[in-house]
């Protein structure tokens, strides 16, 4: 019987996986046994029943095999093992960008974009994969729709910079801004601000502030293919 790792159960990486199996007779004391091993698939982990390994990123069925001295062969298997990043999971949450600007004559410009941010991490922790996403902005009264798109390069422990490429269709003309950012991931949510400034056709400068947040909905994720 394996007592440990648990199925499901999730290890982060660069952590050592608590194996531990044990043959037990009918009145649950140990059973001595000889040729002891786990294995992942066909691949030796340990020579013994309990112990611990390190395991690189990946979703494992580990099994424990043991030869009792009568010479039955017992072997038990746990799966859904997770050995994964600290910040692996999926993210919802949204992000608020704000754009401010004089136009000719003294005018105010000022765009707001509130809009969906869906967010996954790949098990190693170093891919995070974020969907496009639109909103619409009230532009002197009249509604515009806006895309954006957003890139992340995550650093280690979990530090992330990244550009969102945003795209309106403003009364200034089309605006396609690319915006830095800079965030990082908590153990419960990521978190990111913006700010600075950029240059808008015939307006001249603007300035760009705003938030990407998001929560943790879901650390079990699927493996990535290839």
């Amino acid at each position: 019987m394996v007592f440990e790792p648990a199925s499901p159960s999730i290890h982060r990486i660069g952590e050592p996986v608590e194996l531990d199996a044990r043959v037990l007779d009918p009145d649950g004391l140990r059973l001595a046994v000889d040729d002891v091993a786990w294995v992942q698939d066909t691949v030796p982990l340990l020579d013994a029943l309990e112990g611990q390994v390190e395991l690189a990123a990946g979703v494992y069925e580990l099994s424990a095999l043991a030869r009792l001295p009568n010479g039955d062969r017992l072997q038990s298997a746990v799966g859904g093992v997770r050995v994964q990043a600290r910040w692996t999971g999926e993210y919802l949450g949204e992000i608020d960008l704000g754009l401010a600007a004089d136009l000719p004559g003294g005018i105010p410009l000022v765009l707001r974009c509130v809009g969906p941010l869906r967010i996954r991490v790949s098990l190693d922790g170093r891919d995070a994969d974020v969907e496009d996403g639109s909103c619409v902005i009230d532009a002197f009264g009249q509604p515009v729709q806006a895309t954006y798109s957003v890139e992340i390069v995550v650093y280690d422990a979990g530090l992330l910079r990244g550009t969102v490429d945003f795209a309106v269709d403003s009364p200034v003309g089309m605006l396609e801004l690319p915006i830095e950012w800079a965030g990082a991931f908590y153990d419960d949510r990521f978190s990111a601000g913006l700010g600075g400034s950029v240059e808008l056709p015939v307006v001249g400068e603007g300035e760009i502030s705003g938030s990407l947040m998001a929560e943790l909905i879901d650390r079990y994720v699927e493996p990535d293919e290839g």
